[in-house]
């Protein structure tokens, strides 16, 4: 009896012990939390993120911008709408997401991050605009010009169109309903996708072209001739193919002797000599 007695006692200890700690954590997490919401603003501390080496923004364009909307530094956290903080960077076009957060120490962190391009379109109406590798349309920058592929020809979608009714553009996905959207813009994108995530492309692709048939064609920095690509039905079929060429034909033929590489006819390579 004496035993259980005790037992159930350094039980009630434990359990006590837990509770005063659960408590104890309930208290500073509290005390933390009111510290920090009642602080002020010392300083506004951005990091931009160079993604893929990217400089269409840096940290005192953010600054300027978040400050256009009236000064920080000596409000208090309270007062500090960081959602709309948000929004107002986030209406940077070359901004990806960014995050807003104070810190126990006075400091208002804004971390941004940029857009990755991956294509560079020059439509009909002389525009250009660029899609980044999420399918999202941005403008030119005159401060930064990333190195990327350039698309051209017969384009009609227009930069204002696609900021206006953007395209469900998905990587995966040949569902598209041209009825609808621009099919174009998704199957050059499609196209410029393929290409930037593969080594191999991505260094020995010059350009896209959309010809007057609304068919892509491909421009190989090496060689002298233009690649007949079509639509984006089996793309990867359709590079493997090619590459399978490059192998095991122009290797041996040389690369100059073909004017055109059809590859729009499902398990063949069709060429045209010059």
């Amino acid at each position: 009896m004496k035993i259980n007695i005790q037992h159930k006692l350094k039980r009630a200890l434990i359990i006590g012990s837990w509770v005063l700690s659960i408590a104890g954590m309930i208290v500073l997490l509290g005390f933390a939390n009111y510290k920090q919401v009642n602080a002020v603003c010392k300083n506004v501390l951005v990091t931009v993120n160079e993604g893929e080496g990217h400089d269409f923004v840096d940290g005192n364009d953010i600054l300027q911008l978040v400050n256009s909307k009236g000064k920080l530094i000596g409000k208090s956290f309270a007062n500090i709408n960081k959602t709309l903080l948000e929004k107002i960077v986030m209406s940077n076009p070359f901004v990806e997401r960014v995050e807003v957060y104070s810190t126990l120490d006075g400091n208002l962190h804004i971390d941004a991050w940029q857009r990755d391009p991956i294509v560079r379109v020059y439509n009909m109406q002389n525009e250009q605009f660029f899609i980044d590798k999420n399918g999202a349309f941005m403008p030119v920058s005159e401060k930064y010009t990333p190195s990327v592929i350039v698309a051209n020809g017969f384009i009609f979608n227009t930069y204002s169109e696609m900021k206006i009714a953007p395209p469900p553009i998905l990587k995966n996905s040949n569902n598209i309903d041209s009825l609808t959207i621009p099919r174009m813009i998704n199957q050059v994108y499609k196209v410029a996708s393929f290409v930037a995530n593969d080594t191999f492309w991505s260094a020995n692709t010059q350009q896209i072209f959309v010809n007057e048939l609304q068919e892509i064609e491909l421009v190989p920095r090496v060689g002298d001739h233009r690649i007949l690509i079509g639509d984006t039905t089996d793309l990867k079929s359709k590079f493997d193919r090619l590459f399978l060429f490059y192998q095991k034909g122009l290797s041996n033929t040389g690369w100059n002797k073909y004017s055109l590489i059809n590859l729009k006819f499902k398990d063949q390579v069709v060429c045209t000599k010059k």
